[in-house]
């Protein structure tokens, strides 16, 4: 049988032990992962919001859809998911801007599109503007400039015209221009004319 003094010592080893894996536990620095960062306070959240803005004469000047829209305390930022963003103009149809989603800084004037953003104008006005489709991914947007930016690769579509590189800048107020930065390569379908439709056919027939 064990003696006191045995007991007594199995009794303090364990003692010990214990001490020494909560003083590991809780005394310890805490690992730092910054992959995580810590989840800032909602302290509001809407759905379905649509936004019209007037300009000065009392048109409508920007339209804005989303399917909703969060907003957060720490640091006054807002993120929207999807959303759709309709830039009015004087000199025919309007450009619609679609993306994945938007971050809304609390101060400045850029909108920054994340995923998969189009750009688009449909044509057909008074104007003889053409159709336009701009695609790219991770975007920054300045509605008041009528202004838009992207390091990523851009393809824009227009009648034929194929225009492709990577990074762009995008003025599309009432004279769209735009530059594309890099890697800049054009592919031109030329649009058949009647009497050149013609002639085609009577080749193909021998004639």
């Amino acid at each position: 049988m064990p003696s006191f003094k045995t007991l007594a010592s199995y009794l303090l080893l364990g003692s010990l032990a214990l001490l020494t894996w909560w003083g590991a536990e809780y005394l310890a620095p805490k690992e730092f992962n910054p992959s995580k960062p810590p989840v800032g306070k909602i302290d509001y959240y809407s759905k379905h919001i649509r936004r019209t803005v007037m300009d000065t004469t009392g048109h409508p000047k920007e339209l804005l859809l989303a399917e909703s829209l969060t907003h957060y305390e720490n640091d006054n930022h807002t993120e929207l998911t999807h959303p759709v963003m309709t830039l009015y103009s004087s000199k025919g149809q309007p450009w619609v801007i679609h993306a994945d989603a938007a971050l809304l800084p609390s101060e400045g004037e850029t909108i920054y599109l994340q995923g998969e953003v189009l750009v688009e104008r449909e044509g057909g006005d008074d104007k003889g503007n053409r159709p336009i489709r701009i695609e790219t991914t991770d975007a920054r947007v300045q509605p008041d400039n009528n202004y838009a930016e992207t390091d990523t690769f851009v393809r824009v579509l227009s009648e034929g015209d194929t225009l492709t590189g990577v990074g762009g800048k995008v003025w599309f107020g009432d004279d769209l221009r735009f530059n594309i930065l890099s890697q800049v390569r054009r592919v031109s379908i030329p649009k058949e004319t009647p009497d050149a439709d013609a002639k085609a056919k009577r080749g193909r027939s021998g004639g």
